[in-house]
């Protein structure tokens, strides 16, 4: 019998259900008949969780842009600046607004949420007439609000009050983590998903505020101790300050202090510039690790990342290797199992050389090819990047690049692609080793579900996607990708247009049907349309040259628009000081053969002039084949033999009529 029930009624077409609900901590009951009944663990739920599971079920729509930005058709971005800029446009609004809050709080007296909701109120200014006390310190500190904090801090001093020693060294963690000024707020998403790859350039530059609050704070420590030591190593080493965060490192053991392991770790990283040579730097790190030990203080896994983060900077070295297995196996013995960012060092190391291939991005797919993985360091972010980087560059492996994009899409991974710089980087990569590897129904398949809501192709990478079409012969994608390429705004891009319009022209086969031969010559005059719109408004500078412009009449021809072929020979004709170069003679050649098989005089003509211009030398075959193979009117031969000069085209006649004899 249950020892704990309770019973519940109800009624439905005047019958009574009675359910019991088990409500007992025992996980095990036996029932009469001697089976055990497990009864599951509760789990705590959060209010969002069935909302997640929910989303789970839907997979991405490749065909709609991301949510964050207006479902209009004017307002979707279809390139990398239009991206940038709605999305910055959307936050720099919201900004203007809490601007506007903090400039003119009187405005703002109204009760806008119950309970009261902070961050909705105007910023509180702090100044010499505010009542202040160590608490109010205490509760901006915990905000993380640098500036204020500065602000209450000085303010205190200067009313003579008193700050206790632990309020001081979280002032001084505060100040030392974010370098003396205010952090980006965590409300601005996209500032931050855009502006990350700056922050990354600076990755060894020093910008440690050598005269700034956290120096004076620390300075005015009677008697530091072991802990106000390690905070300032640590904010010095994360900036880039190493040789003052060294030194302080030796100060602080000549006064016998234990530092934290985030401090021996940011002392480890000095080995970086303090240190001249891959001997020096590993003897740096065997000190700093030898002292840990002695002091009792164990490694953790930021120590593994710091380690193999100075043995980058030796990796040409050929001991580097040894030292990073050993340093892993070392981190092994702790139980600490090396991140993403670990994996980022490692490949760095081993795969600097590139004469000599590793595998080792291999080995380590197989470690984390089953596991959802999450944000241990912010190196971690780094990873894929690299990974996709060492498929196109060091193994030349497009399985091994398909594994790592397979790793990267399950489960939350994504999040670790970084930010926008990283994400396009990553896909630059893997659309390169695609062109140089796959099939173009392959790439095509990415191409289509990537492209352009995920990513905006560079132009490089859309002149390798034009090259592997050309190579296919895929004519039937021509007219995608040029209206892609117009959307990319990538029209001023000169390599792109030649391979474009080069690959058009080589692929001209007399087995297609005519209906692709109608929309090849079709799309061939809308490039030359939309170019010339562009040349005169001034959106493009790109210059025309005569192989361009040749290829272009050869499209055309071959899908009988004899119209716009001729129209570009006037243009070639009229603009000779602006086209770099000539056309071929084979296409004036076919030029003339078209428009004598199909009786246009008057086209021929426009030819026959501008070839009179550039001086063919196989001028007066284009005139013999004129007149051998067209059947001319006297007017009509009046004009040639006008255009040609009358004596010049005598002779011509007359080496006919001697041929022929």
């Amino acid at each position: 019998m249950l020892t704990n029930y309770r019973t519940a009624f109800l009624r439905k077409s005047n019958e009574t259900i009675q359910l019991y609900r088990l409500s007992t901590n025992t996980l095990e009951k036996s029932s009469s008949s001697g089976i055990k009944i497990d009864i599951p663990k509760y789990k705590n739920r959060t209010s969002t969780d069935i909302l997640k599971a929910i989303s789970s079920t839907i997979q991405r729509d490749p065909t709609a842009a991301h949510f964050k930005y207006h479902d209009d058709p004017y307002l979707i971005p279809v390139s990398n600046f239009q991206k940038r800029a709605y999305a910055l446009s959307q936050e720099s609004g919201r900004k203007a607004a809490h601007w506007i809050r903090n400039q003119h709080p009187e405005l703002f007296n109204h009760k806008v949420a119950f309970p009261p909701i902070e961050k909705f109120y105007p910023k509180v200014v702090y100044d010499e007439n505010c009542e202040l006390d160590e608490n109010e310190l205490k509760i901006i500190i915990e905000k993380a609000t640098v500036s204020d904090a500065i602000t209450v801090y000085n303010l205190l001093k200067k009313k003579d009050i008193e700050i206790s020693s632990d309020t001081q060294q979280s002032l001084l963690e505060l100040v030392c983590f974010y370098n003396n000024q205010d952090d980006l707020e965590e409300d601005w998403i996209e500032e931050r998903w855009y502006t990350q790859a700056n922050k990354d350039r600076e990755e060894y530059r020093n910008t440690w505020k050598s005269n700034g609050f956290a120096m004076t704070l620390f300075s005015t420590i009677k008697s530091p101790n072991s802990h106000h030591y390690s905070i300032i190593i640590q904010g010095m080493a994360k900036y880039n300050q190493f040789e003052e965060a060294y030194k302080l490192y030796k100060e602080a053991n000549e006064k016998g202090f234990i530092l934290s392991t985030n401090a021996y770790n940011s002392a480890i990283k000095t080995a970086v510039y303090v240190k001249e040579g891959a001997d020096h730097k590993w003897l740096h790190i065997q000190e700093i690790l030898t002292q840990m030990c002695n002091s009792g203080v164990p490694m953790n896994l930021s120590t593994l990342n710091s380690i193999l983060n100075v043995l980058t900077t030796m990796a040409i070295n050929s001991e580097s290797k040894k030292y990073a297995l050993k340093t892993i196996a070392e981190a092994k013995q702790f139980d600490i199992e090396p991140c993403l960012a670990s994996y980022y060092y490692l490949l760095q190391i081993f795969c600097a050389d590139r004469k000599n291939k590793s595998t080792i991005l291999v080995d380590i797919l197989n470690l984390i090819e089953e596991k959802s993985l999450i944000i241990k360091d912010l190196a971690d972010t780094n990873f894929f990047t690299a990974a996709m980087e060492n498929c196109r560059y060091h193994l030349q492996n497009v399985d091994v690049a398909l594994r790592v994009h397979s790793v990267l899409l399950k489960g939350k991974n994504y999040n670790l692609i970084g930010d926008s710089y990283r994400e396009s980087v990553y896909y630059r990569h893997f659309f390169a080793i695609l062109c140089q590897n796959e099939s173009v129904e392959f790439l095509m398949k990415y191409y289509n579900d990537l492209v352009p809501h995920i990513y905006i192709p560079e132009p490089t990478i859309t002149e390798l996607i034009v090259k592997t079409l050309n190579v296919a012969a895929a004519v039937e994608l021509y007219p995608k990708i040029w209206s892609d390429i117009l959307m990319f705004d990538q029209a001023d891009r000169e390599p792109i247009i030649t391979e474009l319009i080069d690959g058009m022209a080589q692929n001209l086969f007399p087995s297609f049907e005519q209906s692709i031969k109608e929309k090849l010559s079709l799309l061939s005059g809308t490039i030359y349309d939309a170019i010339e719109e562009r040349k005169e408004t001034g959106k493009i500078k790109m210059s025309w040259t005569g192989t361009m412009l040749g290829n272009l009449i050869k499209v055309c021809l071959f899908g009988d628009n004899i119209n716009k072929a001729t129209e570009i020979i006037v243009k070639l004709h009229k603009n000779q000081n602006e086209i770099i170069g000539i056309p071929d003679s084979q296409t004036i050649a076919s030029f003339v053969d078209y428009c004598i098989e199909n009786n246009y005089f008057n086209e021929l003509l426009k030819c026959i002039e501008y070839s009179l211009e550039v001086n063919y030398l196989e001028l007066d075959d284009f005139i013999s084949k004129i007149l051998t193979n067209m059947t001319l009117s006297a007017m009509q031969r009046a004009h040639l033999s006008k255009l040609v000069g009358t004596e010049h085209y005598v002779e011509i006649e007359n080496k006919i009529e001697f041929v022929s004899s």
